[in-house]
């Protein structure tokens, strides 16, 4: 998929962010996605860690990210289906179990420097949330 130029540079410059404050990781500008590798999960998981993917809209930075992946065989420690699953979704031509995860579009506010409006750094911390009480 071609991106647009300015979503490119954009992404360039919010690789060095996202790596300072998750230095696993990384910005696939083909694909439009983030990835984070080998997240340490709390108790109450099927699994000790997971890698953790979501998706880059096509109008970032003023379209939002929306939504959290994981591994997809994920579960609850007892085998069950974890609360605001979503199914397995296709992402980066792999599977992932998509979260619901959503940010209120009033708090959403990218400006066009990164480092100062809301960022993908910003949205990987939150959406982590998500994952870090087993429910």
């Amino acid at each position: 998929m071609a991106i647009a130029p300015r979503l490119r540079e954009r992404l360039a410059q919010e690789a060095l962010l996202l790596r300072k404050a998750f230095p696993n990781a990384v910005i696939d500008p083909e694909a439009l996605v983030v990835t984070l590798t080998d997240y340490k999960l709390p108790a109450g998981w099927s699994h000790n860690r997971t890698d953790v993917l979501f998706a880059i809209p096509t109008n970032y930075p003023a379209g939002q990210p929306d939504n959290i992946c994981a591994r997809p065989d994920l579960t609850l420690a007892d085998g069950s289906v974890p609360g605001n699953s979503q199914g397995i979704q296709t992402h980066a031509e792999q599977q992932w179990l998509q979260f619901s995860y959503h940010v209120d579009p009033n708090d959403w506010r990218p400006t066009a420097n990164p480092e100062v409006g809301s960022n993908l750094a910003d949205y990987l911390a939150g959406a982590l949330t998500r994952l870090e009480e087993a429910s």
